[in-house]
């Protein structure tokens, strides 16, 4: 548990908060600016090809030419390369990540008692778990056997191990941590009298990355669906879903959003930079996330049913109208989701998938004639696709226009809110509440000016 680990502190403490280029660590390899996809093209550090890239937040370089080249160069060593000495790179990450890196100790077992309060709770929660997955590994082993996971994809997941409320908080307290620091970031859960409760014992544990810098856990059951008693998943009381989860795993390609962490995890070991948004769509915070951190487009995995439908078109609206072009990854019915397609070890129906995934504005056009196609549409869902095509960024709108204009289910709304305008005024209606009534009904907003002549 004292052990050190500079390269595990890099991995989760320094990197996903790190932009290398625009710290200026990487300008002996000539980055670019920054492509649609979000990553800066610079110069592989192996092969020398100006063919390279690298995601902020993310620590390697990579290489795409997979017969020549195909080599991740860490930042680390891609900062020897650039002339740092190994004694000034840890340091000099930590301060362009704005990260306060670790005291040496070297005053013995008592001092690092005095000293483990120093390290932050989500760090102590980290290694406790971790620490417990080594102690359990039966339970971890019956996970894998479960779920037909290989050593390797354990590896990666680097999953750990809740026991109990009493020893998470024991452990936390020889740490220097109280029962209010734990309750506070959901370690532990207690009844209204303080009571510990159940949460997350005797569960594989995962680490959400939350807005503030301390990662919040989910867990999983080690095998079964569970039942009322016992759910299969469960997540922390505190936990804010602002952040998705694995974003900050970057890879070439567009990003893939899916409800579940286990559906991420799939893509990630299908080598796509997929994440979890841990709902049926892509909420408002998850959004101006991504939109601040330079996502150009993001793709939306659905289930085809009513639920996926809905999420989509909440993903589409919040997304959409930050400038994220989203596209729809819609699954049919029945079709398995990701982490059933890469536990049956067909990993290549995901990249299928992804390659054919459908822009916004031609998933709304098809919504709309399926609204169309019955003997009685539904009005509110048809004004519901209508408003949200009015959120389009410029690409997926032609894209609707053109679809919609296809599939002979395009409206001229401006020329309906006119007629409707007609109508009522004839109907006798008063002018200002005609104004009013189709602004309610339609959106738009009807105004009558008067030019005054030339003098």
């Amino acid at each position: 548990m004292n052990d050190f680990s500079p390269a595990e502190f890099l991995r989760r403490e320094v990197f996903p908060r790190l932009d290398a280029v625009q710290a200026n660590l990487l300008d002996g390899f000539d980055p670019k600016q920054r492509t649609g996809s979000g990553s800066y093209p610079l110069t592989c550090p192996a092969c020398k090809a100006k063919e390279a890239f690298y995601f902020p937040f993310s620590g390697f370089i990579n290489c795409p030419r997979k017969k020549e080249c195909g080599k991740s160069t860490s930042i680390w060593d891609a900062m020897l390369l650039s002339g740092y000495d190994h004694g000034e790179i840890f340091s000099t990450l930590c301060e362009a990540a704005r990260v306060e890196p670790p005291k040496r100790d070297q005053a013995g077992a008592q001092a690092k008692r005095e000293g483990a309060a120093e390290i932050r709770i989500g760090k102590a929660i980290w290694q406790i778990t971790q620490k417990m997955a080594s102690e359990n590994s039966a339970a971890l082993k019956s996970f894998q056997d479960a779920r037909g996971y290989s050593p390797e994809h354990m590896a990666a997941m680097r999953l750990g191990y809740y026991t109990t409320p009493q020893e998470v908080l024991s452990r936390l307290t020889a740490l220097g941590f109280t029962k209010d620091d734990a309750v506070a970031c959901g370690y532990v859960e207690t009844d209204e009298s303080g009571a510990l409760l159940p949460g997350l014992s005797s569960r594989v544990i995962g680490y959400w990355p939350h807005p503030d810098g301390e990662d919040r856990l989910w867990g999983r059951i080690p095998v079964g669906t569970g039942d009322k008693q016992v759910k299969k998943y469960k997540f922390s009381v505190s936990l804010k879903k602002e952040i998705p989860y694995l974003f900050s795993q970057r890879k070439a390609g567009v990003l893939v959003c899916v409800e579940g962490t286990m559906d991420a995890w799939a893509l990630q070991l299908s080598e796509i930079w997929g994440c979890a948004v841990g709902g049926a769509s892509i909420n408002g915070s998850q959004a101006l996330y991504l939109q601040n951190r330079g996502v150009a487009e993001v793709a939306h995995m659905v289930d085809g049913d009513q639920a996926g439908w809905n999420g989509a078109i909440t993903s589409i609206r919040n997304c959409e109208s930050l400038g994220i072009v989203v596209s729809i990854i819609p699954l049919g019915a029945g079709m398995d989701d990701a982490d059933a397609l890469l536990r049956s070890g067909q990993s290549g129906m995901l990249h299928t998938l992804v390659g054919k995934r459908m822009n916004a504005g031609q998933y709304l056009a098809l919504m709309l004639r399926s609204l169309y196609n019955v003997a009685a549409p539904d009005v509110q869902a048809v004004n519901r696709i209508h408003a949200v095509a009015d959120c389009l960024t410029p690409t997926s709108r032609i894209m609707f226009d053109k679809h919609a204009a296809l599939l002979g289910v395009r409206v001229d709304l401006r020329l309906e809110a006119g007629r409707l305008f007609g109508q009522l005024l004839r109907a006798g209606m008063g002018l200002d509440e005609a104004i009013s009534n189709v602004r309610r009904r339609t959106g738009h907003v009807i105004s009558i000016d008067k030019e005054e002549p030339n003098a």
